[in-house]
C-alpha cells in the first residue's frame, strides 16, 4: 500500500472486497468442514477423516499464499518501477 504522510491518502489500485472475500473462505471453509463432518461421516468415513486432517490446515495455507502474492506482486512493480527510472535517466546497461 503506498502512502503518503502528509495527507494522510493511500493510493490502493483494488478493493478490499478481494481481502474480506478471502478472509471468508479462510475462516469459512474449516468452519463448513468441521460442522458438516458428521454428514460426510455418514456418507464415506474415509473421507470425513481426510476433511478432519486437513480442515485446521487450510486457513494457515491460504494466508501464505494471500502474503505470497501481497509480497510478489510488491517485488514486480519495484522492478518495474526501477527499470523505468534507469531509461529515464538513461543509465541502462
Amino acid at each position: 500500500m503506498n502512502c503518503n504522510n502528509d495527507k494522510n491518502e493511500c493510493s490502493h489500485k483494488h478493493s478490499p472486497l478481494k481481502h474480506m472475500l478471502h478472509m471468508i473462505v479462510c475462516c469459512g471453509l474449516p468452519i463448513i468442514i468441521i460442522l458438516s463432518l458428521p454428514f460426510i461421516t455418514k456418507l464415506s468415513p474415509q473421507l470425513a477423516v481426510i476433511l478432519g486432517a486437513i480442515a485446521p490446515f487450510i486457513c494457515p495455507i491460504m494466508m501464505g499464499g494471500m502474503m505470497f502474492m501481497m509480497f510478489g506482486g510488491n517485488k514486480k512493480k519495484a522492478v518495474k518501477e526501477s527499470a523505468i527510472e534507469e531509461k529515464e535517466s538513461g543509465h541502462m546497461e
